[in-house]
């Protein structure tokens, strides 16, 4: 375990100015002074690695790469720089059929100033480079996913036009405007005396366990979802919800809202179409889980909330 747990895209490192959004103007200005911009490709940040430490690739806008952008918003300024993120794109396969990604990946490598880049995966990689990259890739994934997502009106089914810079679209037959939005989830730390309880979802990585989690539903309060999850997936009753903290979950678009509870009761009835396995383990157990020592499980991964929830726990920080 670290020192003390901390939770990735959450620093508070850039300025959004909504207001200047709607200024496309500023384009003929940035684009000769102070331009930054970050390259995704199905949902891939493009990463580059130096002294075998991994980081985002700040592009400056006459990049080569940029020519393949099909979608580019304007995030906000880092640094005082203004930061775009790019989705990039080619239609065509090239003679030699490949398919896209082997496309870019074989242009990149044949670039000499970019021999070490390539496409990571954010899930893997988001404490493999800086926290400041984190929280900004994961800015921007989440607009391309929902830009791309977003392609038509849900009303008459006509093509959405782009506005502010790729944070608002419009269909223009229907006067109806859409904005990015936002998944909540509560995720909640669960114990029973010197007990917490884990779960494994079906499609979770091998060995891993972790917090319970599901979905606010229309019409809930925090505390009413997770009771409801609680009671759905494992059949207990939980009380004592407090609110610990909460993270932005790019994947595709989601806030976890961190929660911890108690409960009186330990008979699990899993729900095995939600639950894959449900366990509990004394908080000694879950510290040799934390420092790696235990072969047939593994926790959630640093830098997430629900490592958050049960590493303060051990600590008795909650």
């Amino acid at each position: 375990m670290k020192d003390n747990p901390y939770l990735v895209f959450n620093n508070e490192i850039l300025d959004r100015r909504a207001d200047l959004r709607g200024h496309w103007e500023v384009d003929s200005y940035v684009k000769k002074n102070d331009e930054l911009n970050i390259i995704f490709f199905e949902g891939s940040p493009l990463l580059s690695t130096q002294n075998e430490q991994s980081s985002l690739a700040y592009l400056f806008y006459d990049h080569w790469l940029l020519k393949y952008a099909n979608l580019s918003i304007f995030l906000g300024l880092y640094k005082g720089r203004h930061l775009y993120a790019h989705d990039i794109f080619i239609e065509q396969k090239d003679p030699g059929n490949k398919n896209t990604k082997e496309y870019f990946e074989e242009k990149i490598q044949k670039d000499p100033s970019m021999v070490r880049s390539y496409f990571g995966n954010l899930r893997t990689d988001l404490t493999n480079i800086p926290e400041d990259d984190s929280t900004l890739a994961g800015t921007g994934r989440a607009l391309i996913e929902w830009n791309l997502n977003n392609r038509h009106c849900s009303r008459c089914g006509l093509f959405l036009i782009l506005l502010n810079c790729g944070w608002e679209k419009r269909c223009e037959n229907c006067n109806k405007n859409y904005f990015p939005r936002i998944d909540p989830v509560v995720i909640i730390l669960i114990t029973s005396g010197n007990k917490t309880l884990l779960g494994r979802s079906h499609q979770f990585p091998e060995k891993l366990y972790s917090c319970l989690a599901g979905f606010i539903e229309p019409g809930e309060t925090i505390e009413m979802a997770a009771k409801r999850e609680i009671q759905e997936e494992v059949g207990l009753k939980i009380s004592n919800i407090e609110y610990v903290t909460n993270q932005p979950w790019p994947f595709p678009s989601s806030l976890m809202i961190g929660l911890k509870a108690t409960t009186d009761e330990q008979s699990l009835n899993i729900d095995h179409k939600e639950l894959e396995d449900a366990v509990w383990i004394r908080k000694r157990e879950l510290q040799h889980l934390l420092e790696g020592k235990c072969k047939h499980m593994q926790a959630a991964r640093p830098g997430t909330i629900a490592r958050h929830l049960l590493e303060s726990w051990v600590r008795g920080t909650i």
